[in-house]
C-alpha cells in the first residue's frame, strides 16, 4: 500500500487592495510653475564643455527662471558653482539674484536670504533677580 498522500498545502487569502493614500497637503506634489530645477542642474552635470554649459544654462534662465518660485531660485543660487563647475560665472549669478531682487521688494525674509544674514532674535527678558542692569539693593 503506498503512503498517504501529503495533505494540500494551505493558500492564505490574497490581501486586500491597499487603498489610496491621500497626501496631506504639506506633502502633496507642489502646483507645476514651468521650472524645473533638475532641468537647470542637467545642464550643469550633462555639458562637457565649458562654453556650452554656460550659453545653455544662461539661454535656460532666460527662458524660464521668471517661472521659478523664490524656494527654487534660492537652491539654483545655493549649488550654482556645484552645478555649473568653471562655466560660473559672474552674468549666471546675476541672472538668478536679479530674479530673487524682485521677490526681494515685497518680502524682507528673500532679501535676508539674499545679500545678508537676518537679525538675531531679541534677547529674553532677565529673570526676576537676575537683571545685571538692575541697580544695587539698598542697604
Amino acid at each position: 500500500m503506498p503512503p498517504p498522500a501529503p495533505p494540500a498545502p494551505v493558500v492564505p487569502p490574497a490581501p486586500a487592495a491597499p487603498r489610496p493614500v491621500e497626501l496631506p497637503a504639506k506633502l502633496a506634489p507642489p502646483k507645476p510653475t514651468g521650472c524645473l530645477v533638475a532641468e537647470f542642474r542637467a545642464i550643469g552635470v550633462d555639458t562637457g564643455n565649458e562654453s556650452e554649459r554656460r550659453t545653455k544654462a544662461m539661454a535656460w534662465l532666460r527662458k524660464k527662471a521668471k517661472q521659478c518660485t523664490p524656494e527654487q531660485l534660492l537652491v539654483m543660487r545655493n549649488n550654482r558653482s556645484q552645478w555649473m563647475g568653471t562655466a560660473d560665472s559672474g552674468q549666471v549669478a546675476a541672472e538668478i539674484d536679479g530674479l530673487l531682487e524682485g521677490f526681494a521688494m515685497t518680502n524682507p525674509a528673500v532679501a535676508a536670504l539674499l545679500y545678508g544674514t537676518p537679525p538675531p532674535p531679541p534677547a529674553p527678558p532677565p529673570a526676576a533677580g537676575n537683571d545685571k542692569n538692575a541697580p544695587p539693593p539698598k542697604k
